[in-house]
């Protein structure tokens, strides 16, 4: 049903000499065939770009920036690269499983889905699984998604024709994922596909500490006001409140195995 859909993966990579291995191979191995693997290499200085280099795969297209650029620049790049008729992100450390992309693309086929999301589990540096799986709303319109951040950037799939020009400013240097989400959900509601599809790497250097809440505060605010022109207080306004549906959504939509 889906064979003739070609999916673009978009996968920036910097420094993940330790992880990118195993992350291509997750994309090989999928039993959808169809699709093309855009990474982005940021200026990689620790034989990221070789290991990529010593896959022989006609679908890898690999593209190296002229210096170390974020995130949100190799995204962008990355999505105009574009031929497929959807498009995937996959980050250089996350893995996903086999059937991923065919399970997704029938699920969003079937019920005529151009935004979609999943369940994805999370695993730590050396891979062993934390047993802790992620979830979201069935539904997601852009009321709820400004209120926070629902889905996990590996699990995201969206037909490109719903937004073609898709684009958010390369000097958003956090939180830049969630203004790609953000704009894609002012076209299209995002639907969640309840199975898991892929595992995020979870270091130990993202745990949410007490400090860290106060910088995801100052993120999202930085991210509101490069993204929609926000004055500094309505830009706060909307971050303080999102932190706040933030630790709603780990009581409710983070569960343990």
């Amino acid at each position: 049903m889906c064979e003739n859909i070609k999916v673009s993966i978009v996968t920036p990579i910097y420094n993940d000499a330790k992880y990118v291995s195993e992350t291509v191979r997750s994309v090989l191995n999928q039993t959808h065939k169809n699709f093309e693997l855009i990474i982005i290499d940021d200026y990689s200085n620790d034989g990221s770009i070789d290991i990529v280099n010593s896959f022989n795969d006609s679908r890898i297209k690999i593209i190296r920036n002229e210096g170390n650029k974020g995130p949100a620049f190799c995204r962008n790049v990355g999505i105009k690269t574009a031929i497929g008729d959807y498009i995937a992100f996959l980050d250089g450390d996350d893995l996903w499983l086999e059937d991923k992309l065919e399970k997704q693309l029938e699920f969003m086929i079937s019920n005529n889905y151009v935004f979609c999301c999943t369940k994805y589990g999370t695993i730590d540096e050396n891979g062993k699984d934390l047993k802790k799986y992620v979830y979201a709303p069935k539904v997601i319109t852009h009321k709820t998604m400004i209120r926070c951040s629902y889905v996990g950037c590996l699990t995201v799939m969206y037909k490109r024709d719903i937004h073609p020009e898709l684009e958010i400013p390369n000097n958003i240097t956090k939180r830049n994922d969630y203004a790609l989400w953000l704009k894609l959900s002012e076209c299209a509601n995002c639907y969640f596909y309840n199975e898991t599809t892929a595992f995020y790497r979870k270091h130990q250097k993202n745990h949410v500490s007490s400090g860290r809440k106060t910088k995801l505060i100052k993120y999202h605010t930085d991210m509101f006001m490069k993204l929609y022109g926000f004055k500094r207080m309505k830009a706060e306004r909307y971050a303080i409140r999102n932190a706040f549906y933030y630790f709603l959504k780990k009581i409710r939509f983070v569960k343990n195995k």
